[in-house]
């Protein structure tokens, strides 16, 4: 048995081919609908909830195909029922059987050897009960990953016993369900798939098997929400628990005392005696979740600054030094399993792999960042070059030398030149070969070509013909001084009324103008208020006389 604790263990992953093939489906429950219960009117309990057998051999089904389902004690599910015990239907087709438990009681069961025997004699399997929280904090560290670590233990001991290496065609398919309290859960597939890669390579390389979970399983995330989308999942693993048991060659085993007893003698032998080699290996594993859940944090803040299109500062001292204490970490967590001949080769791929993963990021965004520095520093130099033209760009102009506006932007240009190699120099990580000199010599290029280009950008000709219209525009200046007079006259007849006839009228002569208003206001009071008391005159003639000067 591989005993998982409350760490994550994230061993690496050799390659081999391999009989069975098993399809790993993980479902997100929203645990808001009605109870979906999968379970027949009555079932026959095969061991009971202190981990005894009651009942040698399974019934005979009523159609090929048995379907596991794996609850997790201590979390209340909606969709699927709950067991202490491993029982089946009475038809042969669902067998339940409750998952590991990180507390060591002692019991068979709370080991995980009954989901793991239920398991080995079905054509598909459903592990419920996990939650979102197990997820974000990695299935390997959880009491889930403990039931499939002894699920996968069971079946590589299981295929490796009979002598099978040689790889199979028979799908075998394993369905995993994950229930959540909200609706706007994220399901990332791919993390969810490399943690049950790393689960399933520490179970291969403690066992001393060179298998891959791709050789064996083959994982499937699917989000659910609804009961119907449960019954969906349940009715494709019956589907393909008839697919597996059609094709396969062996039959449908009954006899499930012999399996339950050879997992849990095999569990016991292993759990009281654990070789040093696979502690030592599972150590690694250890290690290798530590370092990478240290340097998560910073890297996702970097991404998160990247992603809004700033720069990291310092981005070259900071990474280099990230890499290093990751490394580093992970060395002293692992120097026992340096000594010992098996678990020394297993630990320098773990420790590859966690320097390919952490290089691989760094590399990333170390190339996005330098995309974003180009891009700035040519924007910033096309600005520089507009504010140039709005200071002189009659060179630009129809008959103008266009070489003298290179060379007057000779300094802009290097000054471009210089910020970008300077902001380069800041994300230069020498120890992953991560340098500028690339970058420099194709901005250097770049910056020429905006150069030699901008005269016939769109930016450049609209800034060039806004000019030219100014200059055609520009009102001549008067070479001698000059005075001009003008008469404005306002007249404003106002007869009697009470001003519901308003209107002007006027004319102009050169720079002289007549304006003629009328307005029956002569009978209103306010009007009259604002004389005085008396009527206002029938005739108000006001003249304005201009006279403008220039000299």
């Amino acid at each position: 048995m591989l005993t998982m604790t409350g760490q994550r263990r994230r061993p690496a992953r050799p390659s081999r081919g391999g009989l069975l093939i098993t399809t790993i489906v993980l479902v997100f429950l929203a645990a808001t609908s009605p109870t979906v219960s999968s379970a027949a009117a009555a079932a026959i309990t095969l061991v009971d909830s202190k981990g005894s057998l009651t009942k040698a051999l399974l019934p005979t089904p009523s159609e090929k195909g048995i379907v596991a389902l794996i609850c997790s004690p201590g979390t209340p599910s909606l969709l699927f029922p709950s067991t202490s015990t491993v029982n089946v239907d009475e038809d042969g087709g669902v067998i339940r059987a409750p998952g590991a438990s990180l507390e060591d009681s002692g019991s068979a069961l709370a080991r995980g050897v009954g989901a793991a025997a239920a398991g080995s004699v079905a054509g598909a399997v459903v592990l419920t009960g996990v939650t979102i929280a197990d997820v974000e904090a990695g299935l390997d560290g959880t009491r889930h990953g403990r039931t499939l670590a002894e699920l996968f233990a069971s079946v590589l001991k299981t295929e490796y016993g009979k002598g099978n290496n040689n790889g199979g065609t028979t799908p075998v398919a394993l369905t995993i369900a994950v229930q959540s309290e909200g609706s706007n859960d994220v399901l990332d597939s791919d993390d969810i798939k490399g943690c049950i890669e790393e689960i399933f390579a520490g179970v291969a390389a403690a066992a001393g098997v060179d298998g891959t979970l791709g050789d064996h399983f083959a994982v499937r995330s699917i989000l659910v929400s609804t009961a119907k989308d449960v019954a969906d999942i349940m009715i494709s693993a019956k589907s393909s628990a008839l697919a597996s048991a059609s094709s396969s060659s062996t039959g449908l085993p009954t006899a499930f005392s012999e399996i339950y007893k050879r997992i849990a003698l095999s569990a016991t032998t292993d759990h009281a005696d654990p070789t040093p080699v696979a502690e030592a290996i599972l150590a690694c594993n250890d290690a290798y979740s530590r370092a990478s859940r240290t340097s998560r944090a910073r890297i996702a803040s970097w991404r998160h600054r990247v992603s809004r299109n700033l720069l990291v500062p310092k981005f070259g001292i900071h990474a280099d030094a990230l890499l290093t204490r990751t490394l580093d970490l992970f060395d002293r967590d692992t120097m026992a399993a340096a000594g010992l001949p098996r678990a020394g080769s297993q630990r320098l791929i773990i420790r590859k792999k966690l320097y390919d993963r952490t290089e691989g990021i760094l590399r990333r965004l170390f190339d996005d960042q330098m995309t974003l520095l180009e891009k700035n520093t040519l924007r910033r130099f096309q600005s520089a070059l507009l504010r140039k033209m709005d200071g002189d760009s009659s060179m630009l102009l129809p008959g103008g030398d266009p070489s003298k506006f290179f060379e007057s932007n000779a300094d802009a240009l290097r000054y471009a030149a210089f910020a970008f190699d300077v902001g380069a120099s800041s994300l230069e990580v020498p120890s992953l070969s991560l340098t500028k000199s690339k970058a420099v010599r194709d901005m250097n290029d770049k910056l020429n070509a905006a150069l030699i280009s901008f005269p016939d950008s769109p930016v450049a000709k609209i800034k060039s013909l806004a000019k030219v219209e100014r200059v055609v525009n520009k009102k001549k200046q008067p070479t001698e001084g000059s005075v001009s007079v003008a008469l404005d006259l306002i007249a404003m007849i106002r007869p009697d009324g009470f001003g519901n006839l308003q209107g002007f009228a006027g004319y102009q002569l050169g720079p002289h103008s007549v304006t003629v208003g009328v307005h029956n206001d002569a009978d209103d009071p306010g009007v009259i208020s604002q004389f005085g008391g008396v009527r206002p005159p029938f005739l108000r003639v006001q003249p304005k006389l201009k006279l403008d000067v220039e000299l």
